[in-house]
């Protein structure tokens, strides 16, 4: 009798076990977009720094987060980030404004070059507002532009991202807000290239 119950609570125990939903991790930075458009603006004779992407307590991890109601949120229990959205956030914009063209160079500040412009950009939020089905993906950051020299501030400016989920859950949300950041980033190109000196 022991042995049978013992070999029941085992077979209860693997099939809980195997019943658990599989924890995925998802690429931000994987864009429908391979490469940028070109920046609007003419080059500048610039180089221009780009610091560490910083971001807002909440969205300081690899968890995906996601909001059902007004003022809440949440993170999802089996979905998250491969990196930290500000740390793909930086790695894609860096990307994204060598291959723009804008800029005589473009660089990470740890490497060392020196530069005549820093852009620093603070992520506000990345989520899904899952308040309404299948709901809308959202991105909001901050970014600045100084002189590199004296950090004097040339311009601030706030953008913001939204694009449909394509599904009511963590996938959908995915795409989403990838589409959302690709349009984003876009937009922080142009800008940086088109802001005076």
């Amino acid at each position: 009798m022991r042995i049978l119950a013992t070999v029941l609570c085992v077979a209860l125990l693997a099939g809980c076990a195997s019943s658990e939903p599989e924890h995925r991790y998802y690429v931000l930075d994987e864009f429908a977009a391979a490469s940028p458009k070109p920046a609007t603006a003419a080059r500048r004779d610039d180089t221009l720094l780009i610091a560490p992407v910083s971001a807002d307590g909440f969205y300081r991890t690899r968890e995906m987060a996601y909001s059902r109601a007004a003022g809440t949120r949440g993170y999802y229990q089996y979905s998250a980030w491969t990196e930290l959205p500000a740390q793909a956030i930086g790695n894609a914009l860096l990307v994204r404004l060598e291959r723009s063209g804008a800029f005589r160079a473009v660089a990470a500040i740890p490497s060392g070059v020196n530069g005549t412009l820093l852009l620093r950009v603070h992520l506000d939020e990345i989520y899904h507002d899952a308040t309404t089905s299948p709901g809308i993906a959202r991105v909001a950051l901050t970014a600045q532009l100084s002189d590199a020299a004296g950090r004097t501030l040339i311009e601030r400016r706030s953008f913001a991202a939204n694009a449909p989920a394509t599904s009511f859950d963590a996938d959908g949300a995915v795409v989403g807000l990838r589409q959302a950041l690709d349009a984003m980033l876009d937009d922080v190109v142009n800008w940086a290239a088109a802001v005076p000196r």
